[in-house]
């Protein structure tokens, strides 16, 4: 795992739509270069990362609902970083919604970014949260390809949610009071959508962000759960 400076400007992150497509919404970054304090928060997570097992139901019950997490484990994640060479950084976003983002090209390689306003929140809780979020965006590189999908998009947020609810297991009580964007938009968010009966705002949600990907890619065949997330986006407005 590498955290160092790359000179990197105004990136445009994976995605499966042209700029003019409609429905997407290109995110850029602008790269900041990480203090001492700021990568040592990212180490932290690493490390809280590494000891992530995930709940043996959590993994029948996204297998059972036509995703596909692409780890087992945070071991596993640990080990593509270190193995693909990824780097970690923080940056400023065109989207202040964006919790985090990969870019990956073959000259550069594997980079995850996090959003520059969480580069000085570490406190446990923020610091098990960014490391959801590393572990998403790891999701994403090991394709090794800037395609995207609807399908893709689940299964790295299942990444998040199991990751979340082995941390809410290991540590009870630990985001009770954690109400930033980082948590009321993304960590602990997602957790209560996915394990709806229903899965009606889980599909409402997605369809808003991701709605105008494809449903599957060549190598994340799109299951029901995609499809009906990309009728939802068809019939409704949000583009």
């Amino acid at each position: 795992m590498k955290i160092t400076p790359i000179n990197l400007k105004y990136l445009k992150f994976k995605s499966n739509a042209a700029d003019g497509a409609p429905g997407a919404n290109p995110v850029y970054a602008t790269v900041n270069v990480p203090d001492e304090v700021q990568i040592s928060t990212i180490k932290k997570a690493l490390e809280e990362l590494k000891s992530v097992e995930f709940l043996p139901n959590d993994f029948l019950y996204m297998e059972t609902t036509g995703i596909n997490p692409p780890f087992k484990n945070g071991r596993e994640a640990i080990d593509w970083i270190n193995q693909s060479g990824a780097k970690i950084l923080y940056a400023d976003f065109s989207s202040p919604n964006v919790h985090a983002c990969l870019n990956y090209n073959k000259e550069d390689g594997s980079i995850i970014f996090i959003n520059s306003n969480y580069k000085d929140n570490c406190t446990h809780a923020d610091i098990l949260a960014i490391s959801e979020a590393i572990l998403h965006e790891c999701g994403h590189g090991k394709d090794f390809d800037c395609e995207n999908s609807i399908q893709e998009e689940l299964n790295c947020l299942s990444l998040n949610v199991m990751c979340h609810r082995f941390y809410e297991k290991k540590y009870p009580g630990i985001f009770k009071n954690s109400d930033s964007f980082l948590f009321s938009q993304g960590v602990s968010l997602y957790p209560k959508l996915f394990f709806d009966f229903y899965k009606t705002a889980l599909i409402q949600r997605v369809a808003q962000k991701y709605g105008y990907l494809q449903s599957g890619d060549n190598k994340h065949k799109a299951g029901k759960l995609a499809h009906s997330i990309k009728q939802e986006y068809e019939n409704a407005t949000y583009v």
